[in-house]
Parts: structure tokens; sequence; C-alpha cells
């Protein structure tokens, strides 16, 4: 057979053959048959066990926690919610410093870019 440097491809005659004629597969190998009926094990660290309980428990709890809307619609019923600035500004930096943590640990040259689009403040 030749293969042409260049130009189309030529299609190949089909060549007919018969199951028979086929080699045996592995699956039907008694070799095979003893490695299938081993079986793998897989174990966790407790770390990954740790992971596990928490993913589980993630799916029983509520996606709406009942208790703390009914204790806030009563606080702001009677009049006796209060906003706590700082509280907010600090659980609003303390969130900024986790994400920042989890942006160091993730590959960003693998996310998409900006193509030529810069985006600048202007000020007036």
């Amino acid at each position: 057979m030749q293969i042409p440097e260049k130009g189309p491809l030529q299609s190949l005659p089909v060549q007919n053959r018969s199951a028979e004629a086929l080699p045996p597969l592995a699956a039907e190998s008694s070799d095979a048959q003893s490695k299938i009926t081993d079986k793998d094990t897989v174990s966790l660290t407790e770390r990954g066990r740790a992971f596990k309980a928490a993913a589980e428990l993630v799916h029983v709890l509520p996606e709406i926690r009942e208790d703390r809307v009914m204790r806030l619609k009563r606080k702001l019923e009677e009049g006796t919610y209060r906003v706590i600035g700082h509280r907010i500004a600090g659980n609003m930096i303390n969130e900024t410093l986790e994400n920042n943590q989890v942006l160091e640990h993730i590959d960003t040259k693998a996310l998409p870019q900006d193509k030529g689009q810069h985006h600048e403040c202007e000020d007036n």
C-alpha cells in the first residue's frame, strides 16, 4: 500500500471477517475471569471521611432556616431589629479575605480572559 504525499484520501476496501475468525476477548479468557472476581478497595483519609460526612449533612439541612427567618420577622415587627454597621463591615472584609485566599489556589490562567477589553475608571 502506498500513501500519496499530497492529494485526497482514498478509501480502502472493507475486509469481511466472520465473528469466529476474531480473537477471543480478554474477558473470555480464564485469567481475565480471575481478575474480574478480585475486588478493588478504596480507603479515605481522615480528612476525606470528614469531608464526606460534611457533604452528607448539607443535603439534610434545610435550604431556608425557618427559625432564623421567624426570629428576624419578629424583631422587625417589634421594631427591635438593629443594624450593627461595624459587624456588617467586618463580615464583608472577612469574606473578601477568604475569597482572596481561595483565588490564590485557583489556576487563574485557565480562566477565559478579556481579549483587549480594559475597564478603567475615569475621574470626572
